[in-house]
C-alpha cells in the first residue's frame, strides 16, 4: 500500500484542493472487512480542502464517497454500502480547548508527513455498521438440519 503523505498544516494555510482515489490493494484494513469475492467494487473517492478562515483557523474539510463491498449479515449475501460524508478537522500542535464539546468538529496533530490514506480508512471504518444488512428484500438464512430431541424431553421423563 502506497500512503498518501500531505503536510496538512501547508495545505489548511495555502487552502489548498486535492481529490482521488482509493481502492483494494490501496487500503488493507478495509479490505480485510469488506466482502473479499467483491473487491473489485470498493471504490473510494476523496476530496481534501484546506481553509485558514476564521474561527477554526487552520482547519481541513474532507468529504468521502465510497461504495463498500460487505456481506449480508442476515441473509450471507453480496451486498454494497453506500458512504457519503464530511468532516472537518482542524490542524493545530495541541488540541484546542472546548473542542470536545463540538461533535461536528475533530483535532489532527500537525505534521508534515500526515497519512491521509489511514485517516479516510479511520473514518470508514468508523461508517461500517458491526452487521450489515440488507435495507429491503433480504430473507433470513434458513438453516435446516436433521430432527434435534428437545433439550428438556429428558427432564420431563425424570419427573414422572
Amino acid at each position: 500500500m502506497k500512503p498518501i503523505l500531505i503536510n496538512n498544516l501547508e495545505i489548511a494555510k495555502s487552502q489548498e484542493k486535492q481529490s482521488g482515489e482509493i481502492t483494494a490493494k490501496d487500503s488493507q484494513r478495509l479490505a480485510e472487512v469488506t466482502d473479499l469475492s467483491n473487491q473489485g467494487k470498493l471504490k473510494v473517492r476523496y476530496s481534501l480542502e484546506g481553509d485558514a478562515a476564521k474561527p477554526h483557523s487552520p482547519s481541513m474539510h474532507l468529504e468521502i464517497n465510497a461504495t463498500l463491498p460487505l456481506v449480508c449479515q442476515r441473509c450471507l449475501e453480496a451486498m454494497t454500502f453506500d458512504v457519503s460524508s464530511t468532516f472537518t478537522y482542524i490542524v493545530s500542535a495541541k488540541e484546542p480547548e472546548g473542542l470536545n464539546e463540538n461533535d461536528e468538529i475533530d483535532w489532527v496533530e500537525s505534521s508534515r508527513e500526515m497519512n491521509l490514506s489511514e485517516l479516510i480508512e479511520d473514518e470508514l471504518l468508523i461508517a461500517i455498521p458491526l452487521a450489515p444488512t440488507h435495507e429491503k428484500s433480504c430473507q433470513p438464512l434458513k438453516l435446516e438440519s436433521g430432527e434435534k430431541p428437545n433439550p428438556f424431553g429428558a427432564l420431563k421423563d425424570l419427573i414422572k
